[in-house]
């Protein structure tokens, strides 16, 4: 079984679909872009996909893996509690749409790879569909994508949803459906229509909207061929730039930190708040120059400007990585914290504690277990048992964009101390 993250990608992926829909240049420059370097959250998610993914193929719960280690391209993931409870919520839901003791018939397929080949697409275009089911009795056709990140994703008129759910289709023209839904589980993402969310559609709205998607690659099409015509003319790749290259989908963009357009935006909001000539900020903390609206229009731009630069950092150094000399930069060693080199030595200190004077209180901390730990000792059916006594606490607040969330506001600290 192939690794969840060393799966091949189509040039077209289901997951680029919104990217590449918004930004048509997108597809162009991704193709001249290093080779992606795995965040640590991203290897959490692929993680929560691999341990979800064993849960389906073998019956078990996702606590029997809690402890595991998991191997991604660039990580060695411990599954944690976080993980567990993630996969979990997928992977219920997934077995409640085949559960043949609540009288339901279904075929389902896990990870399934597909193509869009047969809508003869202007390149290659596919993806893997994380758990898709087929229910006999009522003729649909449902595609679950899991989400283990902590971005809200909308499902209606999500293009990446409805991509994967076209591709169920066309894998599976062999059966009678009515209609197909794409799913999507975010369990570390409140939304008001909760952490499970669908949309539906008939196959004909559905096949009706494949004409849109092939317009859209055709507009990528195109900035590929315009590329080609300007890339060794500096004033027309500036005019293609402008033509083709759209900011505001940039996050998991391959091309982010390389990106021309991107860079002219960040350039021009960091001009807004930096003197040109000195370098010195502009930004100014008095009632008048910095007011709420004021504040949110500095946000905003932050934002952009922080991914940004966070994008071109990792870009430069994947690029050392790769053995490009960066004039004033180097290399160097990250340092991690003091360790016992393995088993043994641990068990060394042990058994020379009489030398060494210390008891074996002293040498191993005793604690009690985690509340997924305990779950795990009990099992599916008995882990009911202490579910009345834990808590998912409330730790602090965070500022976030409204348009970036569907959490409802708390209240500040001068509305939970005064009555209005």
């Amino acid at each position: 079984m192939t690794a969840h993250g060393d799966r091949e990608h189509a040039l077209w992926s289901a997951s680029s679909t919104a990217r590449n829909w918004h930004c048509p240049g997108a597809l162009t420059l991704s193709q001249f872009a290093p080779a992606d370097k795995e965040s640590i959250h991203a290897a959490r998610g692929t993680c929560a996909h691999q341990v979800s993914e064993k849960c389906l193929r073998t019956g078990k719960d996702a606590s029997d893996f809690l402890g595991e280690i998991e191997k991604t391209k660039e990580f060695s993931i411990e599954v944690d509690e976080e993980i567990t409870a993630s996969a979990q919520m997928y992977v219920d839901y997934c077995r409640s749409l085949y559960d043949c003791e609540k009288g339901k018939r279904a075929k389902y397929w896990i990870e399934e790879r597909f193509s869009l080949a047969d809508l003869g697409p202007p390149f290659d275009a596919g993806g893997t569909g994380d758990f898709v089911c087929y229910d006999t009795d009522n003729r649909t056709l449902e595609v679950v994508d899991l989400k283990h990140g902590m971005g809200v994703v909308e499902v209606i008129g999500n293009v990446q949803l409805r991509t994967y759910a076209l591709g169920a289709l066309l894998a599976h023209q062999d059966l009678d459906v009515d209609t197909v839904t794409a799913t999507v589980v975010q369990p570390r993402a409140q939304h008001k229509d909760g952490r499970i969310r669908s949309e539906t559609f008939h196959v004909a709205d559905l096949i009706a909207w494949t004409a849109d998607l092939l317009k859209a690659m055709g507009r990528s099409k195109k900035a590929m061929d315009a590329f080609e015509a300007a890339k060794s003319n500096s004033v027309l790749m500036d005019e293609w730039s402008d033509a083709w290259l759209k900011p505001g989908k940039c996050t998991f963009c391959p091309a982010e930190a390389t990106c021309p357009a991107l860079r002219k935006q960040a350039l021009a909001v960091a001009a807004t708040y930096f003197e040109p000539e000195t370098g010195e900020a502009k930004i100014g903390n008095l009632p008048t120059e910095m007011s709420p609206e004021k504040l949110a229009e500095t946000l905003d731009m932050l934002d952009m400007l922080e991914n940004w630069i966070k994008a071109v950092r990792a870009f430069a150094h994947t690029s050392a990585e790769n053995g490009t000399e960066i004039p004033g930069y180097i290399l160097v060693e990250k340092i991690g914290n003091r360790k016992w080199k393995d088993d043994e030595s641990a068990l060394a200190v042990s058994l020379l504690s009489p030398e060494v004077g210390l008891s074996e209180d002293e040498i191993y901390d005793r604690k009690l277990r985690s509340v997924a730990q305990l779950e795990k000792v009990l099992g599916a059916k008995r882990k009911g048992l202490i579910e009345h006594l834990w808590e998912r606490p409330i730790t602090g607040t965070n500022l976030v964009s409204q348009a970036k969330t569907t959490r409802p506001a708390t209240k500040s600290k001068v509305e939970n101390y005064f009555e209005t």
